[in-house]
C-alpha cells in the first residue's frame, strides 16, 4: 500500500510499505478515506521526537471503513464508517477504569514512533487499531467524513482544554494562537458557553477567520495583546486563557492574560523540559494552571454531537485537500504556514 513515511529531519516520502494484519483479536483494519497533517507532526519532521526511524509511517488523524475486524471486536463490523482516536488506550487499566485514558498504561500514539508504542500511522491506504472497540466511534449518518475527521483529535483536544478550564456561562476567554487547535477552541469554548472569545496570533489571516468564527480579533504583531486584553476586559483579564501554542514564550503570556482568580489550560504541543513557573505570581493572584495530553476519548462523543447538531463547524479550518500522492508538498504548505490545515485523501 501507499503510506507516507518519515525519511529524516525535514523529509517525508511516499513509499509502498506492507498492508497491516490483525495481530490481536481486538484489532481492526480500516481502509483510510480521510487522514490530515498535524501541527504535531511537524515535530517530527524537525525531529524532535525521540524513536522515529526511518521509514516509519506518519500520521494519526483519521476516518474510515471498517475491512476487518479480530474475533474479540464487538461494536464493528465490516462497512462500518469510522473515525479513529489519535491516542490509543486499552480500555481495561486502572487509569482507563478512572476514564484518565490518557494516562492509560499502555498508551501509544499513531504514527508517533517508538517511544509512543510503536504504531504505524494513518497517512496511508489502511491501518491497524488495536482495542477497536475502545479507540473507534462510528460516524453518525449525517457527517461526512471530513466533518468527523477532527473529532478524533484537534476538535477534542481544544473541546476537552476549554472543559478542563471549568468555563462558566458568560465568562470571557482568551485563547492564545489561532492555528488549527486554537480555532477549534474558540469554537468549543462558544459552545460551551463563553460570552466573548478573544483571539490573539501573530498572522493576521489566522485572526480573521477567528473573527469570522466569532471571536474579537487580537493581531499580536501589530498590537499589545496584553494590553488589549486589559482594554477589552476593564483592566481585569481573562477569565480563561487557552494556551494552544505550545512552548515557555507563550505559556508566559497566558500568565499576562489571566485575571486574578482565573484559570489557564495550556493545550500546545512543547518539546521544552521546563518553564519558569511564577509561584509567587500565581499565589497572590490564586491562578490555577493546567496542562497535559488530550484525553480524547473522554469527550469524542460530545464533539461529534455538537459537530451533527450544527454547533461546531470543522471544515472551515481546511484550506487544502490534497491526493495522499501529494503528502511531501502538504508537509511543505503546512510547515511554511501557507496552508491551516491540509487533509490528504488516499486512493486520488
Amino acid at each position: 500500500m501507499k503510506a507516507v513515511t518519515y525519511r529524516g529531519v525535514g523529509q517525508v516520502a511516499i513509499e509502498d510499505v506492507p498492508e497491516p494484519k490483525i495481530q490481536h483479536s481486538g484489532d481492526a483494519i480500516v481502509r483510510v478515506t480521510r487522514c490530515a497533517i498535524c501541527g504535531s507532526d511537524l515535530h517530527i519532521y524537525h525531529g524532535h521526537i525521540p524513536g522515529m526511524v526511518p521509514g516509519s509511517v506518519c500520521g494519526h488523524e483519521f476516518t474510515g471503513v471498517v475491512e476487518e475486524v479480530g474475533p474479540g471486536v464487538q461494536a464493528f463490523r465490516k462497512g462500518d464508517r469510522v473515525v479513529g482516536t489519535f491516542h490509543t488506550a486499552c480500555g481495561h487499566c486502572p487509569m482507563c477504569r478512572k476514564g484518565a485514558y490518557n494516562q492509560c498504561r499502555e498508551y501509544g500514539v499513531f504514527g508517533y514512533g517508538v517511544a509512543f508504542g510503536n504504531l504505524p500511522g494513518s497517512q496511508a491506504e489502511f491501518i491497524r487499531v488495536p482495542y477497536a472497540d475502545v479507540n473507534l466511534r462510528v460516524i453518525p449518518r449525517e457527517l461526512s467524513d471530513e466533518k468527523a475527521l477532527f473529532c478524533g483529535d484537534i476538535l477534542t483536544t481544544a473541546y476537552g482544554a476549554v472543559r478542563n478550564a471549568q468555563l462558566q456561562p458568560g465568562e470571557t476567554v482568551a485563547v492564545i494562537g489561532c492555528g488549527p487547535v486554537g480555532l477549534m477552541a474558540i469554537q468549543s469554548a462558544l459552545a460551551q458557553g463563553a460570552a466573548r472569545v478573544l483571539a490573539i496570533d501573530l498572522l493576521r489571516d489566522r485572526v480573521e477567520l477567528a473573527e469570522r468564527l466569532g471571536a474579537v480579533p487580537i493581531v499580536a504583531s501589530e498590537t499589545n495583546p496584553v494590553a488589549q486584553v486589559n482594554k477589552l476586559t476593564g483592566g481585569l483579564g481573562a477569565d480563561v486563557v487557552i494556551e494552544a501554542v505550545g512552548g515557555p514564550r507563550t505559556v508566559a503570556l497566558a500568565f499576562e492574560l489571566v485575571r486574578g482568580g482565573g484559570r489557564i489550560s495550556a493545550v500546545g504541543v512543547t518539546t521544552a523540559e521546563s518553564f519558569p513557573f511564577p509561584l509567587a505570581t500565581s499565589l497572590t493572584r490564586d491562578i490555577s494552571f493546567r496542562i497535559g495530553l488530550a484525553n480524547i476519548h473522554r469527550d469524542i462523543d460530545a464533539t461529534l454531537a455538537l459537530v451533527a447538531g450544527g454547533r461546531i463547524d470543522p471544515e472551515v479550518i481546511i484550506s487544502h485537500r490534497l491526493p495522499l500522492a501529494e503528502a511531501v508538498e502538504g508537509y511543505r504548505l503546512f510547515d511554511s504556514r501557507e496552508a491551516t490545515k491540509v487533509v490528504l485523501i488516499p486512493g486520488e
